[in-house]
């Protein structure tokens, strides 16, 4: 099963193989995959939203979650999709406090292993400053699911439609997303202005059909980002 034009799902793969991708103890080279189609969505939706991507000196590449305790639901449901797949270790999300400004907040943490064969996906959405950009076939990395992670990780429901926070991105990357939300889903959006950066809004006339598209695998305690 091919997901755009640069991944391949691999359906049999010899034992040497599949050990390499679920023990801990491999090097990043030899741990590979296999990759599906969920994953690969999952992964798009969390770096265009609070995931980061750490490129490694050993040559694999891993990929940091974390949120607030108050979206303990969303993370720890990131944590068993990954767990279960052999992404990760089967130590829960590490919860610690961070001080932002004068407040105090609980937060989970959790990473997954490192992955040679991620790289490919690494240098799509990060420059050589390790800053986050939009690639041009962002079209084709969008589906459903890569859209409901994105809106649980940065979306906000803003009557009568959902913003989502695109602050790290300049403007001609957010057009860039407001043109694949058409093409793709036929969703209509707009790009708000927010000081000296650019918000994706997803308009009131498409909410039904964000729903219809992206609540089937929003977790229960995010509803609300969709109005709900």
């Amino acid at each position: 099963v091919k997901f755009g034009p640069y991944f391949t799902y691999m359906k049999s793969l010899p034992l040497k193989i599949i050990l390499a991708f679920i023990l801990p103890n491999y090097s990043p080279k030899t741990r590979i995959g296999p990759h599906d189609e969920d994953v690969y969505s999952v992964l798009v939706g969390a770096i265009l939203g609070d995931c980061y991507a750490e490129r490694l000196p050993s040559g694999g590449v891993r990929f940091r979650f974390k949120q607030s305790a108050e979206h303990q639901e969303y993370i720890f449901w990131l944590f068993d999709f990954f767990r279960t797949r052999g992404y990760c270790s089967n130590n829960l999300p590490i919860k610690f406090t961070q001080k932002l400004g004068d407040n105090f907040h609980d937060c989970y943490r959790f990473n997954t292993y490192a992955f040679s064969s991620l790289l490919d996906l690494y240098k799509l959405f990060y420059n050589s400053n390790k800053k986050k950009v939009i690639p041009n076939n962002i079209e084709e990395l969008l589906t459903p699911l890569a859209l409901a992670i994105w809106i649980m990780d940065d979306g906000t429901f803003k009557s009568p439609g959902v913003r989502i926070a695109t602050n790290c991105f300049t403007k001609q990357e957010v057009e860039l997303f407001v043109k694949a939300l058409e093409n793709k889903f036929n969703i209509k959006s707009s790009l708000q202005k927010n000081n000296a950066n650019y918000q994706l809004y997803i308009k009131a006339e498409s909410m039904p059909l964000l729903k219809k598209l992206v609540l089937p695998y929003v977790v229960p305690s995010m509803h609300y980002k969709l109005g709900l």
